[in-house]
């Protein structure tokens, strides 16, 4: 039937059924063999070698990106500025990659178990300004007033009323009491009330009393009789205690016992405070914000409870605290340089020094990726030399 010849025509061996088209063969190509290596006489030919050539190549190619080729040359060349360090204030190589493997270790270290340290509040930014720096707990951590019921108030007024007040009838639940035993006292019931627990469940101390043994005499605080002569003024005295009071402080190490009740966001939330306080520093030298080592020794470790992937807000923080000690680091040095010219008094021993905030800078560098901070700092220091 004319049906099945013109098939069978259509897909007779003669025919290019192996090579994929996409329509019907209109053009006459020359029988060859495969080895075929001569110069093409015809049309027929040319359209063999053309045809045997196509089957030699691969079905799906894909061409070079010359951006990707590109990119990646940026890229080293990025990297190499920063490993070259080309000012000679930054921390050479080797130091860094000392630094941030013996961080990462550090990382790893488990939490203590859990304790009875008491901390402030980690939205109390003030409060923890006074723990970080030494300051009695009266100040971070005052007790819980207790509340007199008014059925109390009712019996005690009924007491006075009827001899309580009178001298020479002391009442049965009275007894005498010597200065020292009641600060003791005071003290003890300082410790045992005014606990509570946050929403991170933290058991901390509420913020709302007065200290009680700060504001009783004392035999040595006791003033003495007009009789005896005028001494020095209260004023003179407020001072002389606060300045005695403060160089006597002991500011809080972060031992793995209070560390153990801060998370990740807790440390974030305390680094932004850091950074705050730095930033008071360096635009008030004479504010009472000093950062000393001990608050540098913190800020390395509470580094050390941030997560390795956080979000973009939390990465700002971190920046931002980088930023900060650059330039802490910048007007250490300024600092420096006038001091060599003149004669102006040293900075105090205690001072936070270069070499924690590049601790501090190094951390965020190398564990969160932030590599551009090394261009931050380089081009802080050139301005120094200019």
């Amino acid at each position: 039937m004319s049906f099945k010849r013109k098939f069978s025509d259509h897909h007779s061996p003669d025919s290019d059924e192996d090579e994929p088209s996409l329509g019907k063969q209109v053009l006459p190509v020359a029988k060859l063999p495969h080895n075929f290596s001569g110069e093409p006489t015809d049309g027929m030919q040319y359209l063999f070698m053309v045809r045997r050539d196509a089957r030699l190549l691969p079905r799906v190619t894909r061409s070079a990106n010359p951006y990707e080729i590109q990119e990646e040359v940026e890229t080293v060349a990025v990297e190499t500025t920063y490993r070259s360090g080309s000012h000679p204030a930054l921390p050479s190589e080797a130091w860094r990659e000392t630094f941030l493997r013996h961080f990462r270790n550090f990382r790893k270290i488990p939490p203590a178990g859990p304790s009875r340290k008491v901390v402030p509040e980690k939205k109390e930014r003030d409060l923890w300004w006074a723990f970080l720096n030494g300051r009695p707990a009266s100040e971070w951590n005052p007790p819980k007033q207790p509340k007199k019921s008014k059925q109390k108030q009712r019996y005690a007024s009924g007491d006075d009323r009827y001899g309580g007040s009178m001298r020479g009838f002391e009442k049965e639940h009275e007894t005498v009491l010597s200065y020292d035993s009641m600060e003791q006292t005071y003290s003890m019931s300082t410790q045992e009330e005014g606990w509570h627990t946050t929403a991170e469940g933290v058991e901390l101390a509420s913020t709302s009393a007065v200290d009680f043994a700060g504001s009783l005499p004392t035999p040595n605080g006791t003033p003495a009789p007009s009789e005896f002569g005028e001494g020095p003024s209260n004023h003179d005295r407020s001072e002389e205690a606060v300045n005695a009071a403060t160089s006597a402080l002991i500011p809080p190490e972060p031992t793995p016992s209070l560390m153990q009740r801060i998370d990740h966001r807790y440390a974030l939330h305390l680094l932004m405070y850091f950074t705050y306080w730095i930033n008071l520093q360096l635009e008030h030298p004479n504010s009472q914000h000093e950062i000393s080592e001990t608050h540098a020794r913190w800020m390395f470790v509470l580094l050390s409870r941030v997560e390795d992937y956080i979000s973009a807000d939390e990465m700002s923080l971190l920046r931002n605290l980088a930023r900060a000690c650059i330039r802490w680091i910048g007007e250490s040095k300024r600092l420096q340089d006038v001091e060599a010219t003149t004669e102006s008094p040293a900075p105090a021993p205690s001072r936070m020094d270069e070499r924690s905030c590049w601790m501090v800078i190094t951390a965020v560098v190398g564990i969160w990726g932030q590599k551009d901070l090394w261009m931050d700092a380089e081009a802080v220091l050139a301005k120094l030399q200019l």
